[in-house]
């Protein structure tokens, strides 16, 4: 622990931070106050009985400004290791550039993180780094070089930082960063391991809490621990992998790791539409996910581009399926009672049940229809701003709004399968297995390309265990009106993984864009479409 001696006095430290410019940090007074982010406290700890400084040259503390700070014997370290200054027999072992600690002010609530570049070692509260090897440092961590007991700083981190807004088991292992999403019932953090020095997403969830006789269903408890339960129990390169769960009174905290690709929703609208190829590549893998969760007697209900993650911002990527708030454990012979999902992606027969009848794990496959229909036109199929019917009667009718101008290039096979999802009667709707089987889906490069990626992911990862700690063409029934188009444009960027949103349940806006088809062009007629 640091010596209260050797703290510099409030009233004194602004006085004693201009020397320490003056003295340690830069030749010429800047006409800017700098931001300083971080401070090296030198320590008096003895070594076989004397100090560690030479008493009259050691510094009280130096100033971290510079987003790099190198500390050695070479002459271009930002702090240099003299004679005069350290003890001869401890700096005969430095080496000359023994350590060096970085902090991205570019970005915020980044922390510092220190790499050992040494070959005698530096030291963290007595424990070895490694040369090549990296921590994040955290308030008053003791650094020592070529020993344990050689402790030359303590350091100081004087950026605002939430460590103290979780339990303490939480900020002893990770560093807390900013927002990444917040949303309805709760919020999501970027985090470190500091240790590891990797980045994460912590989903925070407050527990529900009675609000005038009312308690707040999207937190219920019971709910928050079907999603724990449904995650550790869950092990697939497509599926969100969550590192570890802490529960205490008034809040979950799940670990997960961060998707830096972010939502299939912001994919979209950045692009307007995906093509039949990369449409093919992620539908793949949506697919192979959902099923292997239904195998596993869950189902999600509530499968949407928003719950849809990519690993990177690169074309071969893998997606990952998140957000198992509303999804259910199905036993062989029940089948879910509870109304819930987003109402733009859920199956008729969810609208039909009304919370009182039953359905079954299909509703997956109708949502999956609704992302396959997004994805390769950019539109919704149904809509509340489509005004000629209500969307529960286009969706209990399967009466999507067509476009023949957004679909004219889509191939035939593909506008089939997009029909054989949004089949409203639940036993001639198809199954996972006959969509990975369909026709459209047979691409050679595509299966080899994900079979690819699996293998990579399964290799790096070793599926580790989960942890828990307490604290279509026309028809018949078709028309040629001219249609209202909803684009997916995100208005008010919520960011999932470098962009990770929260699990509300509610979704996106859109954005309603006027589809502007001229009279007098016959082959771009707009019109419902229906599935009877």
């Amino acid at each position: 622990m640091m010596g209260d001696d050797l703290l510099p006095d409030s009233a004194n430290t602004q006085t004693q931070t201009q020397n320490s410019q003056i003295d340690w940090s830069q030749h010429n007074t800047p006409s800017y106050i700098p931001t300083i982010w971080g401070r090296l406290y030198s320590t008096k700890v003895a070594v076989t009985g004397k100090h560690c400084w030479n008493n009259a040259q050691y510094p009280e503390y130096y100033d971290l400004i510079q987003p790099e700070f190198t500390l050695g014997r070479a002459l271009n370290c930002s702090f240099v290791m003299k004679k005069d200054m350290i003890k001869e027999n401890i700096i005969k072992n430095v080496s000359k550039q023994h350590f060096i600690i970085k902090r991205d002010m570019s970005e915020p609530l980044c922390p510092a993180v220190i790499t050992d570049q040494s070959y005698n070692g530096t030291f963290i509260n007595g424990e070895k780094l490694g040369k090549g090897n990296c921590r994040v440092l955290d308030d008053n961590d003791e650094i020592s070089v070529t020993h344990p007991i050689v402790k030359i700083f303590i350091f100081k981190d004087l950026l605002k930082n939430e460590q103290d807004q979780v339990p303490k088991e939480i900020s002893k292992k990770y560093y807390i960063s900013r927002t990444l999403g917040q949303g309805a019932c709760g919020l999501v953090k970027l985090i470190y391991d500091k240790i590891k020095c990797t980045k994460y997403a912590m989903k925070i969830i407050k527990k529900s809490r009675m609000t005038n006789g009312q308690i707040n269903h999207l937190n219920d408890p019971e709910k928050i621990m079907n999603e724990i339960t449904i995650m550790k129990s869950v092990r697939h390169p497509c599926i969100i992998s969550t590192e570890e769960v802490f529960d205490s009174r008034d809040a979950v905290y799940i670990v997960l790791e961060l998707m830096q690709g972010g939502e299939l929703f912001d994919r979209i609208t950045k692009q307007g539409h995906l093509s039949e190829q990369f449409t093919r590549f992620l539908f793949r893998q949506m697919v192979l996910a959902v099923k292997y969760l239904h195998s596993q007697g869950i189902t999600h209900r509530d499968l949407k581009p928003e719950n849809v993650l990519l690993e990177s911002q690169e074309d071969d990527t893998l997606i990952k399926i998140t957000d198992f708030g509303l999804s259910k454990f199905v036993g062989e012979d029940s089948f879910m009672k509870t109304m819930c999902g987003t109402p733009l992606y859920l199956a008729p027969e969810v609208l039909r049940a009304n919370g009182q009848r039953s359905y079954g794990p299909e509703v997956d496959v109708w949502s999956l229809g609704v992302i396959f229909f997004v994805c390769l036109v950019g539109y919704l199929p149904f809509s509340a701003d489509y005004k000629d019917m209500t969307l529960k009667d286009q969706i209990l009718s399967g009466r999507y709004r067509y476009s023949q101008s957004h679909w004219k290039n889509i191939s035939l096979q593909g506008k089939l399968l997009m029909k054989r999802m949004l089949t409203v009667q639940v036993g001639k709707r198809i199954t996972l297995n006959q969509i990975l089987n369909h026709s459209w889906m047979q691409d050679n490069d595509v299966i080899i390309r994900v079979e690819k990626l699996f293998s990579q992911k399964q290799m790096m990862s070793g599926m580790t265990q989960l942890t828990v700690s307490s604290s279509c063409e026309d028809d018949e029934n078709g028309n040629t009106d001219t249609v209202t188009v909803i684009r997916l444009v995100a208005t008010g960027k919520r960011a999932l993984s470098d962009s990770y949103s929260s699990c509300e349940p509610i979704p996106k806006k859109l954005r309603v864009g006027l589809s502007a088809e001229k009279h007098n062009d016959t082959t771009s007629t707009n019109s419902y479409c229906s599935d009877e």
